[in-house]
């Protein structure tokens, strides 16, 4: 059991809900006809994607635990999570801007403009319900799969990628489950949180997605 345990902790930390941004363009920069772009491009692209949904808030968390704003910068408790999310939705929507400005696909600002709508989705439920930033994460990446998959915007087959991204979805579920921060219908709807917030923007938008970064 104490090794269960163990590999659930990994997972959550391996999946942590800062990190899916990153995941999610690292993705796309290789999944999508953007992998055809100048590699340098790409890695810029990256690497503000990073800072931006991931270092900004890290450090904005630890500096709210400091001046005693969040009790635990884990934000195991729902009552410290309303201003990192609020934090990190401007995070999303300042990456948005930024994709544009670099003339990337409409498409690819639309999964941060939709990560963003997620993440004030989860800051109004986590009020009065601990819905699972986790599983919002990964229902994110699944959705951004989906959409690569069916859309065209890929030249490669997706299929083995999606089915990975399922699997992972349901062991990260899962761990947060083993370690008790959430019950299977707050898993269930961050999950669906997070689908449907990435892919109908992207989705809709589709028709003005060139790979032009």
């Amino acid at each position: 059991m104490k090794a269960i345990t163990a590999i659930a902790r990994c997972l959550s930390i391996l999946f942590s809900p800062l990190l899916m941004g990153t995941y999610g363009i690292i993705l796309t920069m290789w999944l999508s006809y953007l992998c055809y772009s100048p590699m340098k491009a790409r890695l810029i692209v990256i690497a503000v994607t990073f800072v931006a949904t991931c270092a900004i808030p890290v450090i904005a968390i630890f500096l709210l635990n400091r001046l005693g704003v969040v009790k635990n910068p884990t934000l195991n408790d729902r009552t410290d999570r309303t201003v990192p999310y609020v934090i990190c939705t401007l995070c999303y929507i300042a990456v948005a801007i930024y994709y544009h400005f670099v003339n990337a696909p409409v498409w690819l600002s639309m999964f941060m403009l939709g990560g963003a709508v997620a993440l004030v989705i989860l800051a109004v439920v986590n009020r009065w319900w601990k819905i699972s930033g986790h599983a919002t994460g990964m229902g994110a990446i699944v959705a951004m799969l989906f959409f690569l998959t069916c859309s065209g915007n890929s030249p490669l087959n997706l299929q083995s990628e999606f089915i990975t991204g399922i699997i992972v979805t349901g062991a990260v579920c899962t761990s947060r489950l083993i370690l008790n921060r959430h019950t299977l219908l707050q898993v269930g709807a961050g999950f669906l949180n997070g689908f449907i917030c990435i892919f109908l923007p992207a989705w809709f938008f589709q028709g003005a997605s060139l790979p032009t970064l």
